[in-house]
């Protein structure tokens, strides 16, 4: 009987041994599904795709329906962004006192403005190895994108603007932004080498306008506000911070039902701006160095600069952290956008790497809206490119290139091909002529999506950066015992909650 016994039990573990084992392989496909599909289907089939239809030259009709499942995508992302970062931002800064959000708002952009710096060390020295200028002939410019006679002055101008917005509505769908409009056209007489010439001079005037798209850093500023406000409250102010927590869980609900049609949307996007994408093979040809270096640059970037900060804040795997991020980075690549990654970077964050949502709900808006390593990293070789071709290499050039360049892209206007913009007014700024900028338009549907990655997984390195510093400061103020004390109990069960959706899904 004994041995029977022994010999059913021993049967049973090599049946459940066995059927765990064939679980294991299942349960990391499941995991991992979304990741799989996106790269695989998105990426891959949308690129062959994309250049299969180009040889066909196609319509503008047949552009049209390739396009419109990623548009679909972006449309439905874009209206889960604003309710998300309203109510996260609220409810997140509503659980720390003043101290904490002082803290975390100058770490933050403490860490922006040096990582931005870093990326524009990181393409002068790229730049001053590789040379994608020297020995390339000057092309005719084909197209430039409309700098709206932007000044550099009126670029911050409007950025301190819109952080204070006037109406919280309206900054829901616009932002301000500096206009010029043609008063009249004057008749000046220029003495040139063989004679006087009449020229025609335009005459503009300044106003201030608006331009469509949200006002995320004035909202994030005003809600910050508010949620302080109501913090303060104390009794009268929980029915105000219920509501919003409620709706950052709601809306969190909402964007795990469309992060899966992710795989369709990235492929759709990224087929379209291959298919439309003109003269692909005489851009690249033209400008093989340059796309080579802005390449080598941003590899260097997020594969050794971002994993060795990493590891030295935490002493973790960075391979890891970059495999958890993967979604984020394949979110960001295909529309391009570093605002439409949001949810996905709550999720790596919050799910998979334990940052308190004390820190994520305020950084990761934050972030995205201002944290432009890839942007200053692509202005600067750009810059450089420009600059070895007219023959601008001297060293007082170069640190201005890589200063102006900083500074700007702290403030990117919102205006389409913004950072091609911020660079002709950096050029201008250093008396450089904008060459060859027709054909580095061609090739923006690149250089635009792989830099906005780098700005997308920078804005990951940031949230981390800001919690290890400021993680014994949020101990403590959640130690207080009262609200302080609920507050850091409801965002441990908010990130348990977050990782049992996830599971379900």
């Amino acid at each position: 009987m004994a041995s029977g016994s022994q010999s059913k039990v021993t049967s049973s573990d090599v049946d459940d041994g066995a059927e765990r084992g064939k679980s294991c392989v299942p349960k990391w496909f499941r995991q991992n599904l979304l990741v799989i599909l996106t790269l695989i289907f998105g990426v891959g089939f949308g690129f062959l795709v994309g250049f299969t239809i180009r040889l066909a030259d196609p319509t503008e009709e047949a552009l049209m329906w390739l396009g419109l499942p990623g548009e679909l995508y972006m449309r439905m992302l874009k209206a889960t962004i604003l309710p998300l970062i309203v109510s996260s931002v609220i409810a997140g800064t509503a659980s720390l006192d003043p101290r904490s959000n002082g803290r975390i708002s100058v770490l933050c952009l403490g860490y922006i403005i040096v990582t931005n710096a870093i990326g524009a060390a990181i393409a002068v020295i790229v730049s001053l190895i590789i040379k994608p200028g020297s020995n390339q002939e000057i092309a005719a410019d084909m197209s430039k994108p409309d700098t709206k006679n932007l000044q550099t002055e009126d670029i911050f101008a409007d950025l301190i603007r819109n952080l204070f917005p006037d109406n919280l509505v309206a900054a829901a769908f616009q932002q301000s932004q500096t206009k010029y409009h043609l008063v009249s056209e004057r008749v000046i007489t220029v003495n040139i080498s063989g004679g006087i010439i009449n020229e025609t001079e335009a005459v503009y005037s300044r106003s201030l306008g608006v331009s469509s798209g949200t006002n995320i850093l004035g909202l994030i500023l005003a809600c910050t506000v508010m949620g302080m406000a109501a913090s303060k409250c104390e009794d009268i102010g929980k029915p105000f911070l219920k509501f919003f927590q409620s709706t950052c869980d709601v809306m969190i609900k909402v964007l795990r039902w469309i992060v899966w049609y992710t795989p369709i949307g990235v492929a759709s996007l990224i087929a379209s701006s291959v298919a439309k994408a003109k003269d692909i093979d005489t851009a690249f040809t033209s400008l093989g160095m340059f796309v080579l270096t802005v390449t080598v640059g941003m590899a260097i970037h997020q594969m050794i600069l971002l994993p060795l900060a990493y590891f030295a804040l935490t002493r973790k795997n960075p391979l890891a952290f970059l495999f958890s991020a993967s979604r984020v980075w394949m979110t960001a690549f295909g529309p391009p956008s570093t605002a439409v990654s949001i949810p996905e970077q709550l999720r790596c964050l919050e799910d998979k790497n334990d940052i308190s949502l004390k820190v994520t709900r305020f950084v990761v808006p934050f972030a995205a809206t201002l944290n432009r390593d890839g942007s200053c990293l692509f202005i600067t070789v750009t810059a450089m490119y420009i600059g070895q071709l007219e023959g601008h290499t001297d060293a007082g050039k170069i640190v201005m290139i890589a200063i102006l360049a900083t500074v700007g892209s702290l403030a990117i206007p919102s205006v389409p091909s913004a950072s091609i913009v911020t660079l002709l007014i950096l050029l201008s700024s250093l008396n450089i002529r904008a060459v060859n900028i027709g054909l580095i338009l061609a090739v923006e549907w690149y250089t635009d999506r792989i830099r906005t990655t780098s700005n997308s997984m920078s804005c990951l390195l940031c949230a981390v950066f800001t919690y290890r510093f400021s993680a014994k400061l949020l101990s403590t103020h959640g130690q207080q015992g009262g609200d302080d004390a609920g507050s850091g109990v409801t965002v441990t069960m908010n990130n348990e909650k977050e990782r049992s959706l996830d599971t379900k899904l």
